[in-house]
């Protein structure tokens, strides 16, 4: 069995006579220490993927497995320790609480959790040792979202959801990024997967799933993935 299996996903929304179907009937499986790209237009369904697979909401119907265990049958408490043991979270926008330094930001991640990376050595990992005690307000846009990912990573997640990671960066800063994800899937335990509507990004992936309307119309391995510094952004 694969680590996460997707089978007839299907997600809708809707009162009375009018319903939206935001995913419908998604199937695949993956494995850890996969970097996957998911990758579909404004509406294509990403977003409403990426609840699914962080257990931000219910599916309507269908099958979410991580690790054996069913996710689609817990229930609000199931769901909170499932996010908090098992998954993080990097966005596009950083998130981070303005009067905290960074280190204060990452050690808040880990309030609850059972285990987790010392916050200094998670700071480490993403190359901001240097920088424990700075704020927000006095890093760079790429600094920031490295704190981010420290955050997600401090609670030794199981799946590393990146939802538009590199949207709000310059290109130099948004390849360090993608180099610092890549490494992490390599190296860690962790499926990452990046969400994003940025082709080029999915040349370096391991593996690309393409949204459309909802549904998958193309999930291909990627045996022979670009180098980072030779994508165009």
């Amino acid at each position: 069995m694969a680590f996460i299996e997707v089978k007839n996903l299907t997600k809708t929304y809707g009162i009375k006579d009018t319903t939206i179907v935001a995913l419908d009937g998604v199937s695949f499986s993956l494995e850890q220490k996969e970097l996957v790209v998911i990758l579909g237009a404004s509406g294509a369904g990403k977003s409403t993927l990426l609840n699914l697979l962080g257990g931000m909401d219910y599916a309507t119907s269908g099958s979410y497995m991580v690790n054996g265990k069913e996710v689609t049958a817990f229930r609000d408490k199931e769901l909170a320790v499932f996010r908090r043991d098992h998954v993080g979270f990097v966005f596009q926008f950083y998130n981070l609480m303005p009067n905290l330094t960074a280190y204060e930001n990452v050690k808040l991640s880990i309030t609850h959790c059972k285990d987790y990376l010392d916050p200094k050595e998670a700071m480490a990992l993403v190359g901001l040792e240097n920088r424990l005690n700075n704020f927000p307000s006095n890093l760079s846009g790429g600094e920031q979202q490295r704190v981010s990912i420290a955050r997600a990573i401090v609670k030794k997640p199981d799946i590393l959801l990146c939802d538009e990671p590199t949207g709000a960066l310059d290109s130099k800063t948004g390849k360090s990024i993608l180099k610092l994800l890549k490494g992490l899937s390599a190296t860690g335990n962790q499926s990452v997967i990046i969400v994003t509507h940025n082709a080029n990004i999915a040349l370096v992936a391991d593996r690309v799933i393409h949204l459309s309307d909802g549904k998958i119309i193309k999930d291909e391995k990627n045996d022979k993935p670009l180098e980072i510094d030779d994508i165009e952004w």
